[in-house]
């Protein structure tokens, strides 16, 4: 016999009563099962007291006063007119309880949906100020971490500084340090990066400056042919005075000396128009 078991035998037990073989079966269950003993002592109790409370019998006037119930509900029935409209606060009026217990219950209902619908509202304004703010930190958070690898000793780290330069806010402070990055940066792909970084921001005055006095500080043809490229499709005609120094270099290779004249073309056709 299992536990659900005995509770049904214990509820049939107390009924309407169980038999010889029944019992033996239910009480070697409770000898080895400590909850079922346990929760048949305490309700024990309370069944025999409900045994022995007595039977209500009854009235003689019961039948009657029935009756005279019937006959006023019946009166009342035929006089009844036709309600007039009631407004609609009326109707939720109706559903309003009028025991003072229940008027307590359904008014701290009210309060607690209140209050929840308060505090949801709230939680949601707080939730946006903290995520503007976490956005904040993240772009100081980006904005720190460039700058520090701008500084590192390896090129990698470096060239991991320029990458990071994309996804950080483009403030004064990032950019002057690419500009010193593409003139000052002893290895050539790192001065290539920070070209490319600076492209997406050459609307800007300073960018546009930085990029042009950078012609006259660029040794490596690759580092030349990138600012090149960068000067004909911004079509910053400004920098065709640098590109002109540039090209008075003796040192200067072919294929550069070659695009710098196109380049210049291209630039003062533009400039004419």
């Amino acid at each position: 016999m299992n536990c659900e078991q005995a509770r049904d035998r214990m509820v049939d037990r107390w009924m309407k009563g169980i038999d010889e073989a029944q019992r033996v079966e239910w009480e070697a269950h409770l000898a080895v099962c400590p909850s079922c003993k346990a929760e048949m002592e305490s309700l024990d109790p309370l069944w025999m007291a409900m045994a022995e409370s007595p039977v209500e019998e009854p009235g003689r006037n019961l039948r009657s006063g029935f009756h005279h119930m019937m006959e006023a509900y019946r009166l009342g029935a035929s006089q009844r007119v036709q309600p007039a409209a009631r407004p609609w606060f009326s109707s939720i009026a109706a559903f309003w309880p009028r025991q003072a217990l229940a008027q307590a219950a359904m008014a701290g209902l009210a309060l607690v949906m209140g209050l929840t619908a308060g505090h949801l509202w709230t939680a949601r304004s707080h939730d946006r100020e903290t995520i503007s703010g976490l956005n904040g930190e993240l772009k100081q958070m980006r904005h720190m971490v460039t700058l520090s690898l701008l500084q590192q000793q390896s090129a990698s780290d470096r060239l991991r500084g320029v990458s990071w330069s994309m996804r950080a806010s483009a403030d004064d402070e990032v950019l002057a340090a690419l500009v010193d990055t593409l003139n000052a940066d002893q290895n050539v792909n790192v001065r290539l990066a920070a070209v490319d970084a600076l492209r997406q921001f050459s609307t800007q005055v300073t960018v546009r400056r930085g990029l042009r006095e950078s012609f006259a500080r660029q040794s490596s043809p690759l580092v030349q042919l990138a600012l090149i490229d960068w000067a004909v499709d911004s079509k910053d005609r400004g920098a065709v005075p640098a590109m002109e120094q540039l090209a008075r270099r003796p040192e200067l290779i072919p294929e550069v000396k070659s695009r710098l004249e196109e380049a210049m073309s291209r630039l003062r056709e533009g400039q004419m128009q």
